[in-house]
């Protein structure tokens, strides 16, 4: 009996188990957008009954295992109205979940969510909508990136590479092969002026990366923009009110560089520094004296390496019934550099063609920068139709550079502890600043007409006082007996540069239609007012003859010297003033038939510019002044092939003014040669072609392939005059012939999950040709020396370009990564004056890497790390001295000379973030 009971049992048990096995689960996926846009929602956070789940990178989502039955489904995303609904599940489901982005309207007052603003996706939607060829890097791409300066930013677009500073870091943007001169820079549609003292492109390192909302680079022009951009504009769209409720994010980090740990930091003293010259503080009348010239910051004192420090914060909101809207964006970073440089220069060829390398230069730096930036936005919405604002830019870049210098003489019969060294220290302390005010009106009429304008002030300063470097010359005979550190003139400069607009922007748009073909027509125009001043001063301190001997280097405080030209050099070419005045004005209509858009129409600009130096009356050159007019038309295509796939091609015409400085005949020492000014100089133009095919997919991907071409007439480029002997030869710029550019770009970035990647290739092609000296036997085997064109590529273009990042985003687990690799392909450095000179940059790969962590709601942990594998900056020759075999650091089987070396290392950073909107 009990027998029979158990196998009852066991056969009831498995009817249950069977039963149960026929309970099938299910899986439970889906994507969620934002219902107007139809932007990918990254992070939402979702809950199926008990189960929550977040979407990931492309925006899907999934639960598993769900059995059926009737289940309550909520989603949540800052920024968003929460969705609520209930879904009965019997089968798999792939759900297509839209959420509505919470808009503030209160009264007559409608202001449309800003979150958007910052995302990938808006980033997307905007290369999408965009009238010409544009890419655009998101302020949530920027945050994830291990970049802190709008340069470095840059140098992940596809095009794009970086021209960088004494200091290693990326300085200016070099846009498809077009050098920093062919390019210029805007604020919230703004061109602002460039403290730089000699050009009139900016310096993108001094702007910090986190204050921007996107950063927009504008590789086609319209002709509503301005007209001197053969290269690009680069537009950086600072951060604006939020629609709803407060806006706050506020971080704080800390770091260091490897060199610094490995050779530690050498500094001086920066109050030290006279921030203004003799002749400036107290007038043409004053004579200098040797008690006048500072030491301390010529003293240096060696210390461990300090800590980076990083700090920003961005708050805003709106007040007045939703009326005001103010932001405020702040942001500073206090950051030590130290690198090592081998700078190896080719002395002029000989008769026979050959050359040697005489100079070897080792050189230590450390470099302290201080980067401080901050912005405020103010916004009044008088009703629907007409708002104002104001918008205040202030940023400054403060670097204390020293630079120490051994130079040992390289030419035989020097040997392994023999030959002679000289010995330079060099203080440069600069402080570059800009400021941008800008008061803009959007008015609309309910004819058709809308109107903006903008009246706007801007002022960038340049400050590099007391700019000297000592010497003292020493070494070791070939006997091994030590010769003598003798004391060398020692020279101070002093630089001050200001630039000063005023400008008014004024465009007047009316919308109708015409045969049921919608169109708008615009006419506007500009007025700038420019003025630039600077001012030069420079004295050479001579070393006191004592007892008909000279005096030997016993540290900065122990010689005496004497003022060599104690009034100074007011009569410089380098102190002058300039002017500009811009007056523009255009034509343009913007119509779609069926799937086609076209926007077409024509520039004009007229240019006014001209200086005034100090030189005396009689010297040709001291002043002149410039006037020419440019018609610039332009025709924008578009074919919308569906909703998200777009055929461009693009047609526009461009100038190219020279710089405020390069006409002036100044003369400026250089460590390879002197620099002399061209007041023949004439402006450049420019024919553009642009084709490209983009796709951009729902999960916030895109691939875009695309093909340019520029034909540059009268190109500036920076060359030698070879009027006078070869030992007067001088770098000047000059006008060059025409120039052609072309090249083709391919842009990838693709989500799958938790994983994504975003790639850009770039191939360029340009060719150029100019003047170069060649020495050469005629037939009696006489040495001549003849001028010959050669054919190169334009200055600062690399054939190929290229960037990937892999990226990573746990939206569960708040965990996120980011690998990036960037490739700047050879290029010319520096156009030399012989022919087959030239130096040529190696192609550089740099590796960074980024990752964040949230901690808890509202709060991450982020760390960078920039230069991961330490790669060198190095300049080569493509020929070899004679004397090479005596040559340190060369490599002998390689056939060319290293010329240029430059080691900058790793830097670290680590840092905590506060974001309440996220």
């Amino acid at each position: 009996m009990q027998r029979f009971r158990s196998i009852i049992c066991l056969f009831l048990l498995t009817l249950s188990l069977s039963g149960l096995a026929q309970v099938r689960s299910y899986s439970i996926k889906g994507i969620i957008k934002d219902a107007v846009t139809g932007e990918i929602l990254t992070g939402a956070t979702l809950q199926l009954g008990n189960s929550k789940t977040n979407t990931q990178l492309d925006g899907a989502f999934t639960f598993k295992n769900v059995l059926p039955g009737t289940y309550r489904l909520t989603c949540h995303y800052v920024g968003y109205a929460d969705k609520d609904t209930t879904i009965t599940v019997n089968s798999d489901m792939n759900l297509r979940l839209q959420a509505d982005n919470v808009s503030a309207t209160l009264s007559h007052v409608t202001v449309n969510g800003r979150r958007n603003v910052e995302t990938d996706a808006f980033a997307r939607k905007t290369e999408k909508n965009a009238v010409g060829v544009m890419n655009v890097v998101s302020a949530n791409a920027i945050q994830q990136s291990p970049d802190v300066t709008i340069a470095n930013v840059l140098q992940r677009v596809s095009g794009v590479s970086l021209e960088r500073g004494t200091n290693g870091e990326g300085r200016y943007a070099i846009i498809r092969g077009m050098d920093q001169r062919y390019n210029y820079t805007l604020v919230n549609g703004i061109k602002i002026p460039s403290p730089d003292n000699k050009f009139r492109y900016v310096p993108m390192d001094i702007f910090p990366s986190d204050l921007v909302e996107r950063v927009e680079l504008h590789k086609t022009l319209t002709p509503d923009m301005e007209g001197d951009a053969i290269g690009g504009a680069v537009n950086m769209v600072m951060k604006n009110a939020p629609a709803n409720g407060l806006y706050l994010k506020a971080s704080a980090s800390a770091g260091l560089s490897q060199n610094l740990l490995d050779n530690g930091y050498d500094k001086f003293d920066v109050s030290a520094v006279r921030k203004k010259s003799l002749y400036q503080q107290y007038g043409p009348d004053y004579n200098a004296t040797p008690g006048d010239f500072s030491r301390d910051n010529y003293n240096y004192t060696h210390t461990s390496a300090p800590v980076n420090s990083f700090a920003t914060l961005a708050i805003g909101n709106r007040f007045l019934n939703k009326k005001l809207g103010v932001m405020l964006g702040a942001s500073y970073q206090n950051v030590y550099k130290g690198y090592n440089s081998l700078y190896i220069p080719a002395e002029s060829l000989g008769t026979d063609g050959t050359f040697i390398m005489k100079h070897v230069n080792v050189r230590k730096y450390s470099s302290h920068l201080t980067r401080t930036g901050g912005s405020l936005k103010l916004d009044y919405s008088i009703n629907p139709n007409h708002t104002i604002s104001l918008y205040n830019l202030y940023v400054n870049l403060k670097e204390a550079q020293a630079r120490q210098t051994n130079d040992t003489l390289a030419t035989t019969p020097r040997t392994i502890g023999t030959g002679q060294v000289w010995y330079y220290g060099r203080s440069k302390y600069q402080d570059q600043t800009i400021y941008n005010s800008t008061l803009q009106g959007n008015h609309k009429f309910n004819n058709g007409l809308s109107l903006d304008w903008s009246a706007v002030y801007s002022k960038a300063t340049n400050n590099l006082p007391d700019y000297g470097e000592y010497e003292y010359d020493g070494g070791v005979y070939e006997d091994h007996s030590l010769r003598d550190n003798v004391i060398m003139n020692f020279k101070r400069d002093w630089w001050h540069n200001s630039d000063r607009d005023l400008a008014g922007y004024l465009n007047l748009h009316y919308s109708s239609s015409l045969n049921n073909i919608p169109y708008t027509a615009s006419i506007g125009g500009l007025y700038r007012d420019k003025k630039r001043e600077t001012l030069y001063d420079s004295y050479t301190l001579t070393p006191v003859i004592v007892n008909s001997q000279a005096q030997l280097w016993n540290g900065i405080y122990n010689f005496n010297w004497n003022v060599q030209n104690p009034k100074g050099s007011f009569e410089s070419a380098n102190n002058y003033t300039s002017f500009e005045k811009i007056k523009a004005a255009y034509g343009m209509v913007k119509f779609k038939v069926n799937k086609l858009e076209t926007v077409a129409g024509v520039r004009m600009e007229n240019t006014n510019q001209g200086y005034n130096t100090n030189l005396p009356v009689t010297v040709e050159g001291k002043s002149a002044t410039y006037n020419y007019t440019d018609i610039l038309p332009s025709v924008n295509f578009k074919y919308l092939l569906n909703s998200n796939a777009n055929l461009r091609l693009v047609y526009y015409s461009a100038v190219n003014r020279p710089g405020f400085f390069e006409p002036v005949p100044y003369s400026i020492a250089g460590d390879d040669f002197d620099e002399h000014g061209n007041y023949n100089l004439q402006h450049a133009t420019a024919q553009n072609v642009d084709v490209r095919y983009e796709v951009f997919t729902q999960s916030n991907g895109q691939f875009m392939i695309g093909g340019f071409y520029k034909h540059i007439n009268n190109a500036i480029e920076y060359g030698f005059d070879f009027n006078g002997t070869q030992t007067q030869t001088a770098y000047r710029p000059g006008n060059y012939g025409n120039a052609r550019n072309l090249g083709a770009e391919v842009v990838v970035e693709k989500y799958v999950g938790n994983f994504g990647i975003r790639a850009n290739y770039t191939y360029t092609n340009s060719s150029i040709s100019s003047p170069k000296r060649q020495p050469y036997l005629d037939e009696n085997t006489a040495a001549k020396s003849r001028i010959v064109n050669e054919k190169r590529p334009l200055q600062g273009q690399s054939a190929h370009l290229a960037n990937a990042a892999i990226l990573y985003k746990n939206t569960k687990s708040g965990t996120e990564f980011q690998f990036n690799w960037q490739l700047t392909g050879k290029r010319i450095a520096l156009v030399s004056p012989y022919y087959g000179m030239d130096y040529w940059m190696k192609a550089m790969h740099v590796f960074d890497a980024s990752a964040e962590q949230k901690m808890s709601k509202h709060i991450y942990l982020f760390a960078k790390v920039q230069n991961l594998f330490n790669n060198k900056y190095e300049v080569y020759i493509n020929k070899q001295p004679t004397n090479i075999a005596v040559i340190p650091f060369q490599n002998i089987a390689s056939g060319k000379t290293l010329s240029q070396s430059t080691q900058t290392g790793r830097t670290y950073q680590l840092g905590i973030r506060f974001d309440l909107n996220k």
